[in-house]
């Protein structure tokens, strides 16, 4: 079973014209104001699948900090996952900071979401207010057995569209401050995993934490991988495409760069999210 954790799938009304939803929307227009930054419909995303063999997907949208553009979109992504419940799972983006996001979070929850996620914010890092944000958001999928999933990056290195002044310190606080929640980082946890060789300080915080593979090819040498997984086991990470940015086969021929032995991609393609997530 291959199963994709993160992937972003656009509506008809935005793929076709995305002008119109960048306007007020500087998360939105950090990744996609560049026409060659693909978006991609339920077709295109279903015959990829298809052609990569992926049985299950994560689909969500974008970090949209206008109310309207979010429940238009959340809105139409449960439907169109409703069309496909046993392939497409629907979890709900938007800026976390917005006043409306703790509402908005329930309602798309107790209407049949899968989770929260990709939860971004690009121009800051997690400061004390954002973190109160994403553990309430937190609790609010905790007491729904729902997934939350958040995006962190790198503290160091080249520069990127959507890359956050993050700092390892405060996504640990993240981490902490989630407990009791199913919690995936994107982008490898920003290189969290490493720290997990302090093993009275962080390993006890990461039983409910899994880290994705989004992104991995562009930001981590394959090596990197094959070390976090000697320290925490192939089963913290999930394969995790941010699709359409990278297809599936990019990873498994990264995952083989690693050196992963076949049971560490199995556990990594799909049954270690299969578990997490009780697919």
């Amino acid at each position: 079973m291959i199963i994709d954790v993160h992937i972003h799938l656009s509506s008809p009304e935005l793929s076709s014209e995305r002008g119109p939803y960048l306007i007020g929307e500087p998360g939105l227009e950090a990744l996609y104001l560049d026409p060659s930054a693909k978006l991609v419909t339920t077709a295109e995303l279903l015959a990829d699948l298809d052609a990569a063999g992926v049985d299950k997907a994560l689909v969500m949208g974008f970090p949209f900090n206008k109310e309207d553009n979010a429940s238009r979109h959340n809105d139409w992504l449960l439907e169109e996952c409703a069309r496909y419940p046993h392939r497409l799972l629907p979890l709900a983006a938007f800026d976390p900071r917005a006043s409306w996001a703790i509402r908005h979070a329930e309602n798309f929850l107790d209407a049949g979401g899968f989770g929260l996620g990709e939860l971004c914010v690009y121009d800051e890092g997690l400061t004390p207010f954002l973190l109160e944000q994403l553990q309430t958001l937190g609790a609010v999928c905790r007491v729904r057995s729902k997934v939350l999933l958040v995006h962190v990056n790198e503290p160091i290195g080249h520069q990127y569209p959507g890359k956050a002044p993050i700092e390892i310190s405060q996504i640990f606080e993240l981490v902490k401050s989630c407990q009791g929640v199913k919690l995936i980082l994107a982008h490898f946890g920003g290189g969290l995993p490493f720290l997990a060789s302090l093993r009275k300080e962080v390993r006890p915080y990461l039983e409910n934490v899994r880290f994705d593979t989004a992104a991995m090819p562009f930001l981590f040498e394959p090596k990197a991988l094959k070390l976090a997984c000697d320290l925490l086991g192939a089963g913290s990470f999930l394969l995790g495409t941010d699709y359409p940015l990278l297809k599936t086969t990019r990873y498994l021929k990264y995952f083989k760069d690693a050196s992963l032995t076949d049971q560490e991609i199995e556990a990594i393609c799909g049954l270690s999210a299969a578990e997490f997530l009780e697919l």
